[in-house]
């Protein structure tokens, strides 16, 4: 039986992600771990009191500096991890990647099941209509920070590639959406809007775990969500 370990459980979709475990015949729980600094709590233990060592894989879902933490702690452990966390500076990214010598690692943006297939649509649009404007949009909660999500920016670094047309953005927090990714593509006479609807957070967990499933006995390496479908 598969076991996981999870750091940020106590958050959005960590909560999703312990339900999913509990819920799967395969899988049982390592530790569920807090991204805060403070003592154990309830069912969370922090993650300075955590061992890292009862687990076959570990999903974050939690905070960059959190994750920058975690990278400390399994230093000499070869634990697999799937990284969900987003809002990595450059340097955090880069030490993302040179993890890859260490353990197999699977950082993606969006884990959505269906994302991967979107993305690639968008890009085979834009390569197929070399006059239209472009803008990738999103929709999330309210508590969301205002800036940019990392599934906008994957969208637009991906959709510039070999062209110089210039990416509009269209961010908007609304409520308790769970999530919407938007592009559009709009060459004047007529316009093309691709979107994609994620009813709650569970689709980032579900995705999360069948990411977790496919790491565990990799060799190392830097892998992404793409890969599992590639």
């Amino acid at each position: 039986m598969m076991r996981v370990s999870i750091l940020g459980a106590s958050g959005k979709v960590g909560r999703y992600l312990l339900s999913e475990v509990e819920n799967t015949n395969d899988m049982k729980l390592g530790e569920a771990i807090s991204s805060g600094r403070g003592e154990a709590n309830g069912a969370f233990v922090a993650l300075g009191a955590s061992t890292l060592e009862n687990s076959d894989v570990l999903i974050d879902f939690s905070t960059p500096a959190a994750t920058m933490e975690l990278l400390d702690r399994v230093q000499g452990n070869p634990l697999p991890l799937v990284i969900g966390t987003t809002g990595f500076s450059a340097a955090e990214s880069a030490r993302l990647r040179s993890e890859a010598q260490n353990r197999a690692i699977l950082v993606g943006a969006n884990f959505t099941k269906g994302f991967e297939a979107f993305a690639a649509a968008a890009q085979d649009l834009v390569g197929s209509l070399p006059d239209a404007a472009i803008e990738v949009g999103e929709i999330y909660n309210a508590l969301k920070k205002p800036a940019a999500s990392g599934t906008t920016h994957r969208l637009c670094n991906e959709l510039s590639q070999g062209n110089s047309r210039e990416i509009g953005t269209d961010i908007q927090r609304i409520g308790d959406t769970a999530g919407t990714n938007i592009v559009t593509l709009d060459y004047g006479v007529a316009r093309i809007r691709l979107e994609l609807n994620v009813a709650s957070r569970a689709a980032y967990s579900a995705g999360a775990i069948e990411a977790a499933r496919w790491l565990v006995g990799k060799p190392n390496g830097f892998y992404e969500p793409r890969n599992l479908i590639s």
